[in-house]
């Protein structure tokens, strides 16, 4: 029987390095399936926000609050301002969403992946239709990807697109005729 110096080493190398893959893959697909469902939602809220006379400033905070929780780090507040509780960043959601243009509400609340938004809203017939895309960074295992040959973004994000549409119940509701 000959000795084989090294083999369990490589064996094991072999195994971890397939376990890894298989976490960032994992860790990947469930932030992807994640920002869909959060985008799904934000999409939604454009298009209700949109039914119910909203105009496009108000669909947007209704967007951007919808994505919160995969909208990256919060960029303002900062220094002396830093907000470490759910209660205070509620406060500040509840501020934000009560501001009346973009000046002000940038110095209340605002996110790095915010300006990825990409936004269209049309009405067709009796329905409001929401268009949304949003961008993501791509992380470090699907860039080392590249490595075998798996094609990467030139830009090094993922984009997420959602659609939704709701019928415009409003229009009904409030107009002259109605009794």
């Amino acid at each position: 029987m000959h000795r084989r110096r090294g083999q369990a080493i490589l064996e094991t190398l072999i195994v971890l390095l397939v376990m890894l893959a298989a976490f960032f893959f994992f860790f990947d697909f469930s932030y992807g399936v994640v920002t869909q469902l959060h985008l799904n939602n934000a999409a939604a809220r454009a298009a209700r926000a949109d039914t119910v006379g909203f105009n496009s400033f108000q669909r947007l905070k209704a967007m951007r609050v919808a994505m919160l929780p995969v909208s990256g780090k919060r960029l303002v507040p900062d220094g002396g301002r830093t907000v470490t509780s759910a209660e205070g960043e509620l406060a500040l959601v509840r501020t934000y969403l009560q501001s009346e243009n973009e000046s002000e509400a940038r110095g209340i609340l605002h996110y790095e992946r915010w300006d990825t938004f990409q936004q269209r809203v049309t009405r067709k017939n009796d329905q409001t239709e929401s268009q949304l895309s949003f961008e993501v960074p791509l992380s470090l295992p699907s860039r080392l990807g590249a490595l075998f040959g798996a094609e990467i973004s030139p830009t090094n994000t993922r984009r997420f697109t959602a659609n939704w549409a709701i019928e415009d119940h409003a229009s009904y509701y409030l107009s002259e005729g109605f009794e």
